[in-house]
């Protein structure tokens, strides 16, 4: 099950994520628990989703070698549904290193707080984004998840009643323990895959200076528990997991990972802005991708091949003549050498707006022929252009297809520095 940037807290959220997300622990979740589980932990994401007006998450995530903490993080997230608004702040512990993080989002502005200084900085919505999405999405309305529930479902057999249901105080306690021995093969193989090239992948080994899995990866035990309140809401679990493998010398680590989370303050919580009064503040628009420093010539060569060598026809030249507040005004227009004229040498004036697009920064311009059109431009390198016309863009504008006038355009523009 693997969720988008808005639905990656939720996921967290409903708890069976940290066990269903990944192929490594998805087996530990079966038996007669797994179906009731599931049923709580979709009615927890369409409650918190669609049915109240806010709420509070409190999560801790703490990953440790040999019994040893080396990384953990804390994370309180406020969730204001009918005001598209959140508020998250948590600390991240790495290398014997605390820093915390702050940060604030509803449908205008995003909000991030520098704790080295105590600054802020305040990032402007594009008014292209202000839309009728949700703060926060429903993953088990997604196609990923969707498609991930059949393959678990699938599983389903072969660990009978590993998740046991209790029952306090009109509660329902989920609670299941699996160790190395009752755990497939299957699984184990594919949690040693998983757990060695994405969890704790070489570079990840690098920057915590930890001991790198290497070989007789396996999952050693895992547990959890989880309290359904009476509205059927996941409240709060906790989960555990360890796997054993040894490093490139033979000496064998234990590495555990360790979860929890507390679901709270539903219909209670308050979301709001910081005070930047008397503050620091530093003030960017969204999509802001071009300044002044962009201004000027920007070409490459017209080429062709002639009797198996490359003859430079003429340059194509796009020039940035003004940028205002992240809106880019300019000129593009083709210079050929004597005798290799085209009937059409083209040149024309385009404009942008800097809140057009969330995704590019689009061209419009008129054509030779009159026709109105659109381009996306981007920055190459530190200083170059990649430019793109006669762009078509998908529907939902995560994408487009270019025509580019032909065949030989070539798309990348660099810098003439005079």
């Amino acid at each position: 099950m693997k969720f988008n940037k808005k639905s990656k807290i939720l996921g967290m959220v409903v708890l069976g994520a940290v066990i269903l997300v990944t192929s490594a622990f998805a087996d530990i979740a079966l038996g007669s628990g797994y179906y009731n589980l599931k049923s709580s932990m979709k009615t927890t994401a369409a409650n918190l989703t669609d049915d109240v007006d806010n709420f509070s998450v409190d999560v801790i995530v703490t990953t440790k070698v040999d019994g040893k903490t080396f990384a953990e993080s804390t994370s309180n997230m406020k969730y204001d549904i009918k005001n598209k608004a959140r508020e998250e702040s948590g600390t991240d512990l790495q290398k014997g290193k605390i820093t915390e993080n702050y940060s604030y989002h509803d449908e205008n502005q995003r909000i991030y707080k520098n704790f080295e200084d105590g600054s802020y900085n305040v990032v402007e919505i594009q008014k292209s984004r202000k839309n009728d999405s949700k703060i926060i999405e429903n993953p088990f309305e997604e196609e990923q998840a969707i498609d991930a529930e059949k393959i678990m479902d699938a599983f389903v057999g072969s660990l009978e009643n590993v998740i046991q249901i209790e029952e306090s105080d009109n509660k329902k306690i989920y609670i299941g323990n699996i160790s190395d021995k009752e755990i497939p093969s299957l699984v184990n193989a594919i949690s040693s895959f998983v757990f060695k090239y994405t969890i704790l992948d070489e570079w990840t080994v690098e920057r915590l200076n930890v001991p790198s899995p290497k070989s007789n990866i396996y999952v050693k035990e895992a547990s959890g528990k989880a309290i359904e309140n009476e509205e059927g809401i996941l409240e709060s679990g906790i989960f555990t997991a360890s796997m054993a493998a040894k490093d490139s010398k033979g000496t064998e680590h234990i590495y555990t990972v360790e979860f929890s989370i507390d679901i709270k303050d539903i219909n209670n919580t308050v979301v709001a802005a910081p005070n930047l009064d008397g503050k620091e503040v530093s003030y960017t628009k969204e999509g802001f991708e071009f300044d002044e420093k962009f201004i000027g010539k920007y070409k490459n060569n017209i080429v062709e091949v002639e009797d198996n060598s490359f003859v430079k026809r003429g340059e194509r030249i796009f020039e940035i003549t003004s940028v205002e507040k992240g809106n880019v005004k300019g000129r593009y227009y083709e210079v050929y050498n004597e005798g290799y004229e085209p009937d059409t040498v083209r040149n024309f004036d385009f404009s942008t707006k800097y809140d057009e697009s969330e995704f590019y920064t689009i061209l419009n311009y008129t054509d030779n022929k009159g026709e109105k059109k659109q381009g996306v431009m981007h920055r190459s390198n530190m200083q170059d252009l990649y430019v793109s016309f006669e762009v078509i863009f998908d529907e939902d504008g995560n994408g487009y297809r270019s025509n580019n006038f032909d065949d030989s355009f070539n798309s990348e523009f660099v810098r003439v520095f005079e």
